[in-house]
């Protein structure tokens, strides 16, 4: 099931470009990429991904999803809702099914954006029904995870869900369940059928922010751990996503500062190993 796994964040600061980042997926015998909007393609360039689909398939790999990381609910949204759209297009040029992408990115304090919450959900469900419109005629999925305080949590994601009136895809991340005092299993569980992507990843929660801790509703942190060493069930939400019929891609995703390869490859195996 080793073909089911791909790169999300990619082994820093080995990789620098997107064909960098293709030699290492076919280094680690995977077969699919998740693209984002970093390295060549920090901005939407249509010529530097037709580039680089030309490189990955003379190597054999594919993109599983191309995920960006934006802004749509703040007073520059129609700018960000432009560029949102290039990214539309990259995805459909290097053959990605999906086009993952945040919402609201504010996701440090609480505080900042509850206070506002229905104007800004109201403003993230406008952005998304007019993205999925533009990227149906492309062949492009639109496709979000549980993320930050306005579209997290199992009360807050069926929401979001039941609003849109979109046919919207849903990516179970691992930990991002976690910044809603919820867990992935119960996730898992409740959006089964509309699942289609997955983000592999793990934190460890306590009470100490130090400089990487991200503020969760119940009052504790999230840290960023490598994978199987944190406090998520990895174990029981793979077991969960087989047993739902789940066919989609396990994205790994650990922003390692530098290359590890040991513990690149010993994520690798531990999920192969789930699977």
């Amino acid at each position: 099931m080793k073909e089911k796994i791909c790169f999300y964040t990619p082994p820093f600061p080995r990789v620098k470009t997107y064909c960098d980042m293709v030699d290492v997926s076919a280094e680690f015998g995977l077969k699919y990429i998740e693209g984002f909007c970093a390295l060549d393609l920090a901005t939407p360039d249509i010529e530097t991904a037709k580039r680089i689909r030309k490189y990955a398939d003379s190597k054999g790999i594919g993109f599983s999803c191309f995920s960006v990381y934006i802004n749509l609910v703040g007073d520059d949204r129609k700018e960000q809702l432009e560029r949102l759209k290039g990214y539309a297009h990259v995805a459909a040029i290097l053959g990605s099914p999906y086009l993952h992408h945040t919402i609201a990115n504010d996701f440090s304090n609480p505080e900042n954006v509850l206070p506002y919450k229905e104007i800004l959900f109201q403003r993230g469900i406008d952005a998304v029904r007019e993205i999925y419109d533009y990227c149906n005629p492309l062949g492009v999925k639109t496709v979000y995870e549980e993320q930050g305080f306005l579209f997290n949590g199992i009360e807050g994601y069926k929401k979001f869900l039941d609003t849109v009136d979109r046919d919207v895809g849903v990516v179970a991340d691992f930990a991002n369940i976690c910044q809603a005092g919820d867990n992935i299993c119960d996730f898992i569980e409740a959006f089964s059928d509309r699942i289609v992507h997955a983000h592999i990843k793990d934190v460890v929660l306590n009470n100490e922010q130090g400089t990487t801790g991200l503020k969760t509703l119940t009052g504790n942190y999230m840290h960023e751990a490598i994978i199987g060493t944190g406090d998520i069930d990895i174990k029981r939400g793979i077991e969960l996503l087989k047993k739902s019929g789940f066919n989609g891609y396990y994205g790994i995703e650990y922003g390692a500062s530098d290359d590890n390869s040991a513990v690149i490859q010993e994520n690798i195996d531990y999920i192969n190993s789930l699977l």
